[in-house]
């Protein structure tokens, strides 16, 4: 990664939780707002996510650039679901952003506020 992308990605962290959700749930590829709602649920031990909250996290990460709308929506289909996916730049800020958090749990756990299991 260039300076300038790896400057690019640092400009974001850290990525707001609710943010860091919705990015995380479309690691897995291309959903629609029930799949990320449902993925963020089971993802993170049940812990509802208001669909409001979701789509002005969805607005924002698009907005960014982090996320798009993907071209599978049917048009035609008056209320067909948005289907969204991550950019590579949102692939980037995610990985940074879990490595973020990672250097964080390891430093919980140096301070034995977390266990090592």
């Amino acid at each position: 990664m260039s300076s300038s992308a790896a400057a690019n990605v640092k400009g974001f962290l850290p990525v707001p939780p609710r943010d860091y959700l919705v990015l995380f749930a479309l690691a897995e590829g291309p959903a629609h707002g029930y799949g990320i709602l449902k993925a963020i649920e089971s993802g993170s031990g049940g812990v509802p996510f208001d669909p409001a909250n979701l789509y002005r996290s969805m607005r924002k990460l698009t907005r960014d650039g982090l996320v798009v709308e993907t071209g599978g929506r049917d048009r035609s289909a008056e209320r067909a679901p948005r289907r969204y996916r991550l950019t590579p730049l949102g692939h980037r800020v995610l990985t940074a952003e879990a490595r973020r958090l990672a250097s964080l749990a390891d430093a919980a756990r140096a301070r034995r506020l977390l266990s090592s299991t």
